[in-house]
């Protein structure tokens, strides 16, 4: 159990996106953004992608 409180679909989610289910509208649009940032069309291969996600997760000092 979190400590991350959320709604009924937090249950199944990663914990940085729990706190989102208590809005399910928030939820959707946070998913939407990260699939068109992740697997849109775009310049970058997926993995530039990933790799600039680790940096700004690096620089954030993100765990994950």
């Amino acid at each position: 159990m979190s400590w991350v409180e959320h709604g009924p679909a937090g249950d199944r989610r990663p914990q940085i996106l729990a706190s989102h289910s208590l809005n399910p509208e928030v939820l959707d649009a946070h998913v939407t953004l990260y699939r068109t940032i992740m697997f849109g069309r775009s310049g970058l291969s997926r993995s530039e992608r990933e790799a600039i996600a680790v940096a700004v997760s690096a620089v954030n000092d993100c765990h994950y």
